[in-house]
């Protein structure tokens, strides 16, 4: 039987091994490099020896050996279809598009969203929350994830209490809830913290790009003031809470190379303790602009970004753009009641999926999105899916738009460095 490398194997050479990465299974496998030259010696043609037979063997369970003839582009189709079979709805709930930052690269500043300053009534509210609880149980799922999103979520805060509470009937048919939330952070207290806990929330979103001086040209309020400190302050106090803290970083090519020094500056502040970190290159909020992290300017950095990452024992995520746009369970619930499949599409006109208040959703909602038939030969693909629709869709992008670039160097910093030499 003649076998080869998955095409969906990426592999990352360190010190005295090399670390082999799945893109769609997410499978990793730590072997020598005595081991993994002879592998390729043997797949070239040289007689095995007893002992690579069995390492072979190992890989070949775990699909990064497969038969020469293996059809592998079905594998990741099925992936992307299992995800609607999973028993699993995520939901995000978005109580208003108001926000207190007016952040430049924003995606609801930049982009034609129904940003009016609706604000939910109770009656809108449990109207919403009955809808998402009669269509959980009438698809027979199991999970409900909820998103709390904006806007900023905080500014819909009462409205954010009343839906979790009226969701946790659902608990009483043996459904599972999980309620996070992404905020900047600004405007969180104390008391909202306990009151979002005592509803079940489990984790919070917050975002910092750069230190004090870098990140207040960032994520700056609607006054035109700085956020830092405030930010700072309010995240500390989670330290005794029952909450987890993702702290997320947008990168591009102008704080890029002020990033490991915030993350040396949480460190010595004890985030580690209490936060995770998740580093995203910043999509560009339209087509031509140079707000943009997929730059080979940005990705030099990313060495010293997660060299900082371990030197400060932080727990870091890996970066993907396999997105639920398309995925039955996976929309979003806007103040107008309307529905769409993605946050990023959020209050956009005419890209609507349906409408709580008309019945749901409409009868021809939109599929998960198609990706070019080279993406299925890319390695990477696991973990990229095509690139961000949105993106693609809303910039008009030709089919040259691809991220392997940013993929390529996010992958093998986050491999190299979470299981690495």
């Amino acid at each position: 039987m003649k076998i080869r490398w998955s095409k969906y194997i990426n592999a990352y050479p360190q010190k005295d091994s090399v670390i082999l990465f799945h893109s769609v299974s997410r499978c990793v496998n730590k072997i020598s490099k005595e081991d993994y030259e002879m592998i390729n010696n043997v797949l070239a043609g040289t007689k095995p020896t007893d002992d690579i037979k069995k390492v072979i063997s190992e890989l070949y369970v775990d699909k990064c050996i497969v038969k020469e003839d293996e059809v592998e582009g079905e594998m990741f189709k099925e992936a992307r279809k299992s995800r609607d079979y999973s028993g699993e709805c995520a939901a995000y709930f978005i109580p208003t598009f108001t926000c207190n930052f007016r952040c430049p690269y924003c995606i609801v500043d930049s982009t034609e969203h129904g940003t009016e300053n609706k604000k939910l009534t109770d009656e809108e509210v449990i109207t919403m929350a009955k809808w998402l609880k009669q269509y959980v149980i009438k698809n027979n799922l199991k999970k409900l994830t909820i998103e709390l999103f904006g806007g900023e979520p905080l500014v819909g805060f009462k409205q954010d209490i009343l839906f979790l509470k009226e969701l946790h009937s659902l608990e009483e048919q043996g459904i599972e809830l999980e309620f996070n939330m992404i905020s900047n952070c600004y405007l969180l207290t104390e008391e909202k913290v306990d009151a979002l806990i005592e509803c079940g929330l489990k984790s919070i979103q917050c975002t910092i790009d750069g230190p004090k001086e870098i990140h207040d040209k960032r994520r700056i309020l609607a006054s035109g003031k700085g956020s830092y400190d405030k930010i700072i302050e309010n995240i500390a106090m989670l330290e005794n809470k029952s909450v987890s803290l993702v702290i997320r970083i947008n990168i591009d090519r102008d704080n890029a190379p002020y990033i490991s020094g915030l993350l040396d500056e949480l460190g010595e502040r004890g985030f580690a303790k209490i936060a995770s970190i998740g580093i995203a290159p910043v999509d560009p909020p339209v087509a031509d602009s140079n707000i943009s992290g997929h730059t080979l300017e940005t990705m030099q950095y990313l060495e010293t970004i997660y060299k900082a990452l371990r030197r400060n024992n932080f727990r870091f995520k890996m970066w993907e753009t396999f997105c639920g746009h398309g995925v039955e369970h996976f929309f979003v619930i806007c103040p107008d009641g309307k529905l769409y499949n993605c946050p990023s599409f959020a209050g956009m006109k005419g890209y609507e999926v349906g409408n709580i208040y008309e019945g749901g959703f409409f009868e021809d909602r939109p599929k998960v999105h198609e990706i070019p038939d080279k993406c299925y030969e890319c390695s990477l693909v696991g973990v990229c899916s095509g690139g961000c629709y949105f993106t693609k869709t809303v910039h008009h992008l030709n089919d040259d738009y691809c991220l392997e670039v940013t993929h390529s160097e996010m992958i093998k910093q986050y491999i190299s460095n979470m299981y690495g030499d």
